[in-house]
């Protein structure tokens, strides 16, 4: 119910179509699952790691949208293979001291105030919106005028996240379907009302092809390509792991006698979560799909209901197997302010700045290199300085330079 709408608002933020986003929520999530070592972590397209696609992609192809999906794929494998490779080096504690919780911190909630802007075009029914647009903001409004339909629909999905999730607390089922409901509702608006904002439109039904669409790789672009399969590598663990561990702390139910309903026999193992991950991204890459990480929201979810074991996320790719045989046509009229939407509601939870503002306080160090890192993940996209030959600044950037403090300033 979460991850169909999910993955498909997710796919287009990493510049591909929704379907990717399916396709990516399909056999990963049971391999990731099966292979790794968290009874709640679900695996499949996640906000940050989209992102990060979107990044890989967009500097990668050159400008010819025709490689996005070769790239997203390839990076997938090349992503997969490197946390296999770390994972059969005994290599899964090294995240803890390459990424820093700070800089994560910083990062993340930098990232997720970037990806939030990034889906304000979708809310106002506009086509990408680019800083330099911005900059002449008067000739693209007269060319690409906001369309009132998509603010009205954007307000309507919205107002049933929020109420759902923050009103209605003693009904957890309903904030746990909020995301279905308000894909629903918008539908049956946008389909019955004579809706003329930007939908999904026609998704291709059917399975994936599993068959790996490589491109041919321009040369000068060879090391940054490596250098983006670190990043997603690395960020993609570090949420997935994290999440793990911090689920992992849940008490098990226990019956009227206190007897435990359940019994797991081997904790959050940070090396096996890599392996598991890895395949996950294998498998994402031999289904036509871009890199995957765990989700925090469907993690949660997992455990609020009483999933227990992996056969939860096994229960998903069925699920998402059925829509993609059956469902898809349902989907046509969705509209795309609706999947912006979803990807704000789902990210503004990351942007932290009260707690950076506390780490700074109970930490100068830390908190400066949190804060430095934040400003500079921001405006390095903006920037966009050269560093080598074709090679600009971007979001990525951000988490280099703050890890690249760590090491000088707090040890000092």
């Amino acid at each position: 119910m979460i991850i169909i709408p999910q993955s498909m608002a997710y796919a287009t933020l990493a510049n591909l179509d929704p379907v990717y986003g399916l396709y990516a929520s399909f056999i990963p999530v049971a391999i990731a699952a099966f292979f790794g070592s968290s009874r709640y972590l679900a695996t499949g397209p996640v906000a940050m790691v989209s992102l990060l696609t979107a990044v890989a992609v967009s500097s990668l192809s050159l400008g010819d949208s025709t490689l996005y999906v070769p790239i997203a794929v390839t990076l997938a494998l090349s992503v997969g293979i490197f946390q296999i490779t770390l994972s059969l080096a005994k290599a899964g504690r090294l995240v803890d001291v390459v990424l820093k919780e700070n800089v994560i911190l910083g990062f993340t909630s930098a990232a997720a105030l970037i990806i939030a802007s990034s889906q304000l075009s979708k809310i106002f029914g506009l086509s990408k919106v680019s800083l330099s647009d911005l900059l002449h903001i008067n000739t693209f409004l007269d060319s690409a005028p906001i369309n009132l339909y998509a603010i009205l629909m954007s307000l309507v999905a919205l107002i049933i996240l929020y109420v759902l999730k923050n009103k209605l607390t003693r009904y957890q089922f309903l904030g746990n379907i909020a995301v279905l409901i308000a894909v629903v509702v918008t539908i049956l608006l946008s389909k019955n009302y004579n809706y003329n904002g930007p939908i999904v439109g026609s998704i291709p039904d059917g399975l994936p092809s599993f068959s790996f669409q490589g491109f041919n790789l321009d040369s000068n672009l060879i090391f940054m390509f490596v250098v983006h399969t670190i990043i997603i590598s690395f960020v993609g663990f570090m949420e997935a792991i994290a999440i793990a561990r911090q689920l992992e702390q849940k008490e098990a139910v226990k019956n009227s006698k206190g007897v435990e309903l359940y019994k797991y026999p081997t904790p959050v193992n940070s090396n096996q979560e890599l392996f598991g991950q890895g395949l996950g991204n294998i498998a994402s890459s031999m289904s036509g799909a871009y890199p995957v990480s765990g989700s925090f929201s469907r993690s949660a979810v997992n455990e609020s209901v009483g999933s227990y074991s992996p056969i939860s996320s096994i229960t998903t790719t069925l699920i998402v197997m059925l829509t993609l045989f059956y469902a898809t046509p349902l989907l046509y009229d969705l509209p795309k302010s609706t999947l912006g939407v979803i990807v704000i509601f789902a990210v503004v939870p990351l942007i932290k700045v009260g707690k950076m503002r506390e780490l700074f306080f109970n930490d100068r160090a830390k908190g400066m290199v949190c804060w430095i890192t934040f400003f500079s993940t921001l405006l390095f996209p903006i920037l966009s300085i050269e560093i080598f030959s074709g090679i600009n600044t971007h979001i990525w950037t951000g988490i280099f330079f703050g890890f690249l403090l760590s090491l000088i300033i707090e040890k000092k």
